[in-house]
């Protein structure tokens, strides 16, 4: 039985259980329902922005940086492509 896509997943603390954080979205998404995936995704994709702050230094975080601009990136590519 798959899990609820709009369960609140608990704020990681720390660099490593950010990575943790990124396998359990992998996980709970291919667990959501087909008809639920568009809302799982946003949410996930929200939930890995709070993770990787906003103000994350680049040279100093490179991994952390690509992983908040490509959440970024689908986030806004998703909101572009939902119907209105």
């Amino acid at each position: 039985m798959a899990r609820p896509a709009q369960r609140p997943l608990p704020a990681p603390r720390g660099r490593a259980d950010r990575w943790q954080h990124l396998v359990t979205c992998a996980f709970l998404l291919e667990e959501t329902p087909a008809e639920r995936t568009d809302v799982a995704a946003r949410a996930y994709l929200r939930s890995v922005l709070e993770v990787f702050e906003r103000d994350i230094d680049p040279v100093a975080d490179f991994e952390g940086y690509a992983v908040r601009r490509l959440a970024t990136s689908l986030l806004r590519a998703l909101d572009a492509a939902r119907p209105d």
